[in-house]
C-alpha cells in the first residue's frame, strides 16, 4: 500500500505512523521553506537540532514519523503539481489535515485528483470536520477538549489528547476504505473531525445530562459504591498508590493487614464513619513504601491496589518490554533514541518499526524513481528551480 500524507503535527503524524508500521509506505511531503511544524524547536522535548542541509529537526517529529520516507516538493510550483498528480496516480491513500481547502486552491481537490486516480482514498482530519458552519474553524486539540466536555471532565485542557485518537480514527478509516475500494472500485473520501472521535470516547459522561438532566460532575478519586477508596501519597518523590475497598471482606482484610483489628465495622455505613481513621493508618503504613512495594504488598495481601505510574514508569514496565513496545533506533541527526513500538500485534502480518524521522528532502529522488521513473537530467532541472530539494547525504 502507497500512501501520499501531507499530514502534520500530532494527529497527522499518527495517523501515517500506524499505516507504515503496518506495512504501507508512507512519504511524508514537505516543501523546505516550510518543514513540519514539529521539527520547529517551540515543540522541540529536549535539545533541537540542525540537519546538514541547515533543516531543523526536533525528536518529537522523528517520534512521530517513525518509519516514514520523506520527499520534499513545493506544491506552489507548477512542476511540483505536475510531479504530485503523477505521484497520485500510484497511490492508494491521501492523508491531509491542511486548515481549509488548501489542495483545492492547488487544483488537487479530491475530485480533480479522482480524474488521476479513480481509486483514491483520501483521508481527510480536522477539527470540527469539513461540512458545517464549523467547517472552517482552526483547532488545537486544546480547543478540542474545551469543547467536548473533556476539559470539564477532568479539570484541564489536554493539548494533544484528541490528536491522538483522531490519528488512531484515520488510520482505522483508511484500512475500512481501501477494502470499500476493493468491493466497489471507487474512490472513498474519508472526514474525521476530532470532535466526533473524541464525542465517542465521552459517550458515558453524556449519558448523566442527557437521560436525567443532571450535569457531570467530577467524582475525583472517588468510586461510587465501594466501602473505602482513594488514592494516597508514598515514599518518595510524587508517588502514589490507588486502593479499592469492594466490600466488608477488604475492609476486614485492610484492618489486619494493618495489625488494626479495633478498626472492624459491622456494616458500610459504619466504614464510611470510620474511614478517615482508617486512611491515617494506611498513610502511616505506605511512608515507608515506594509505591510500588506498597502495591505489590497489598496485591499479596488479596486487595485491589496499583501504582499510579508516571512517564518513567511506563518506559520502565516490563510487560510492555517483553512485549516489544520499546524499540531503539539511530536516527542520522541527534543518535539512539527508544520510540513507541507498534500497537497493533497482528498474527501473520506484525507490525514493524525500522527507521525513525527521516531528514527532510531525504528519500525524494529515491521516491520519485520508483513511482514516477523520473530521469536523473528531470531531477536535475526540477532541483535546480526549487521544485523538488532532495537532502545532502549525512556525513
Amino acid at each position: 500500500m502507497r500512501v501520499l500524507s501531507f499530514g502534520t503535527f500530532v494527529a497527522g503524524g499518527t495517523a501515517g505512523g500506524h499505516l507504515a508500521e503496518l506495512g504501507a509506505d508512507v512519504v511524508k511531503i514537505e516543501a523546505f521553506d516550510r518543514p513540519e511544524v514539529l521539527r520547529l524547536p517551540s515543540f522541540a522535548i529536549g535539545p533541537t537540532f540542525t540537519e546538514q542541509s541547515g533543516a531543523p529537526q526536533t525528536v518529537m517529529y522523528g517520534t512521530l514519523t517513525r518509519n516514514v520516507r520523506n520527499l520534499s516538493i513545493d506544491m506552489r510550483q507548477e512542476a511540483a503539481r505536475t510531479l504530485f498528480h503523477e505521484l497520485v496516480k500510484g497511490a492508494d491513500v491521501l492523508i491531509e489535515n491542511f486548515a481549509g481547502p488548501t489542495l483545492a486552491r492547488w487544483g488537487c481537490s479530491f475530485e480533480d485528483l479522482l480524474v488521476d486516480n479513480p481509486r483514491l482514498v483520501w483521508v481527510s482530519l480536522s477539527g470540527y470536520g469539513r461540512t458545517g458552519p464549523r467547517a472552517n474553524y482552526l483547532a488545537y486539540a486544546s480547543n478540542i477538549a474545551g469543547y467536548i466536555g473533556l476539559t470539564s471532565a477532568w479539570g484541564y485542557s489536554h493539548g494533544t489528547q484528541s490528536d491522538y485518537v483522531t490519528g488512531v480514527t484515520a488510520s482505522l478509516g483508511a484500512v475500512g476504505a481501501l477494502a470499500e475500494v476493493e468491493r466497489t472500485g471507487a474512490g472513498v473520501y474519508v472526514d474525521v473531525a476530532q470532535i466526533d472521535a473524541m464525542a465517542t470516547l465521552m459517550a458515558p459522561l453524556y449519558a448523566e445530562p442527557l437521560n436525567n438532566g443532571r450535569d457531570y460532575e467530577r467524582a475525583d478519586n472517588v468510586v461510587p459504591g465501594s466501602w473505602f477508596t482513594g488514592v494516597f501519597q508514598c515514599l518518595g518523590h510524587d508517588a502514589w498508590l490507588a486502593i479499592e475497598l469492594e466490600d466488608h471482606d477488604d475492609w476486614s482484610t485492610l484492618c489486619r493487614f494493618l495489625e488494626r483489628p479495633d478498626l472492624e465495622v459491622a456494616d458500610q455505613a459504619e466504614a464510611g464513619e470510620r474511614s478517615g481513621e482508617l486512611e491515617v493508618e494506611l498513610l502511616v503504613w505506605l511512608a515507608q513504601y515506594t509505591n510500588h512495594t506498597g502495591a505489590h504488598l497489598l496485591q499479596k495481601a488479596g486487595l485491589a491496589a496499583s501504582a499510579v505510574h508516571d512517564s518513567e514508569d511506563i518506559w520502565r514496565d516490563p510487560q510492555l518490554r517483553v512485549r516489544g513496545y520499546h524499540v531503539r533506533l539511530d536516527q542520522p541527526t541527534y543518535g539512539v533514541v527508544t520510540y513507541p513500538g507498534p500497537i497493533q500485534h497482528l498474527s501473520r502480518t506484525p507490525g514493524r518499526l525500522d527507521t525513525a524521522g527521516a531528514m527532510l528532502g531525504e528519500h525524494t529522488h529515491e521516491i520519485l524513481r520508483e513511482w514516477v521513473t523520473v530521469s536523473d537530467a528531470d531531477l536535475a532541472s526540477l532541483e535546480s528551480t526549487g521544485a523538488i530539494f532532495q537532502a545532502p547525504e549525512q556525513e
